[in-house]
């Protein structure tokens, strides 16, 4: 039986210092047939000299800077796999990523599947462990609750093709929104209960300005939202889900300092579901705090409590 063949894109931009080690866990991996596409988006560090020291190993472009999810688009078009398998260039790819995931993948078309992930900060060795935990029927449900990371999944190359690929405006929240707009096309997905990506953290990227992510959540949210609406899609159970993720995000703004957006959420998430998100958002205790108190109030209090649980647990 003929292997399907996996397109590994890797949009690249000034990342001089990882794009090579991103290249080479592309390369390494024990599954065949692969073809690496390299998209460099306008870099000036340097870093279309180390994509160009690969030689005839991989195929790459470059042209000028529009972004990740141009470039992404870019290696979409100059694609012959049967599979996408996405790569930023500040993560890495286990040698048996592909090797493990294609079987599943290939047995549960049109489902996506996806891997467990690691993320690190830069070269450190220790990080976190992370998973999408699925327990939700509803892919929509889920694609709201739980962020699956860029390299993560696996994509029949169909299904991006059918949603048009990545919103090329969108600065962040970008996997997320995505995966979002597949679910609300149909698509559902499978998890793989395997660690076989690394995510290397980077201090000051973009992935780690939490308060411009959640501004694009306020976009991604919407859209999704109304258009399940315009076609008839929508269910109690999505809108609360919905809601819920507004109330969330309005929790976080909070502790940002972000009240004005914080209330927006709120309001936000009202506007989506009668229970405001509530029951998504706060556990019981803080639920009747929320009723009582308003939500500048009960954040305060939850989180005066968090800080006094850490003290205690330092001080054992």
């Amino acid at each position: 039986m003929t292997q399907p063949l996996v397109s590994i894109i890797i949009p690249c931009f000034n990342a001089a210092d990882y794009v090579g080690e991103a290249i080479e866990s592309a390369l390494v991996q024990t599954y065949s047939p692969i073809e690496v596409i390299v998209i460099d988006d306008g870099s000036t560090d340097g870093s279309l000299e180390v994509v160009r020291s690969f030689g005839d190993q991989i195929r790459w472009e470059t042209g000028p800077n529009r972004g990740a999810c141009a470039a992404r688009n870019r290696g979409l078009d100059l694609s012959n796999g049967d599979f996408i398998q996405f790569l930023d260039t500040d993560d890495i790819l286990h040698s048996d990523k592909l090797q493990q995931q294609i079987p599943h993948a290939v047995e549960r078309i049109p489902q996506i599947t996806f891997c467990r992930w690691k993320s690190v900060v830069c070269s450190d060795d220790s990080g976190h462990l992370h998973c999408a935990r699925l327990h939700h029927a509803d892919a929509i449900v889920l694609a709201i609750q739980k962020i699956i990371s860029t390299p993560a999944p696996l994509f029949p190359i169909q299904s991006l093709r059918e949603i048009g690929g990545w919103r090329e405006n969108l600065p962040c929240a970008q996997d997320y929104d995505l995966n979002l707009r597949l679910a609300c096309a149909g698509a559902t997905f499978w998890e793989l209960p395997e660690v076989l990506v690394t995510l290397r953290r980077i201090p000051g990227s973009v992935s780690s300005d939490m308060v411009r992510i959640l501004d694009e959540f306020c976009d991604i949210y919407w859209r999704a939202y109304r258009g399940l609406v315009r076609d008839g899609q929508m269910t109690d159970e999505r809108a609360a889900a919905f809601a819920g993720g507004f109330a969330n995000h309005g929790r976080v703004y909070l502790r940002l300092g972000e009240t004005e957006k914080a209330i927006a959420r709120f309001r936000d998430a009202y506007r989506m579901h009668p229970s405001g998100g509530l029951n998504q958002a706060y556990r019981t205790a803080s639920r009747l705090l929320r009723r009582l108190l308003g939500p500048i109030a009960t954040e305060t209090i939850v989180q005066a409590k968090r800080r006094l649980a850490r003290r205690v647990s330092w001080n054992q």
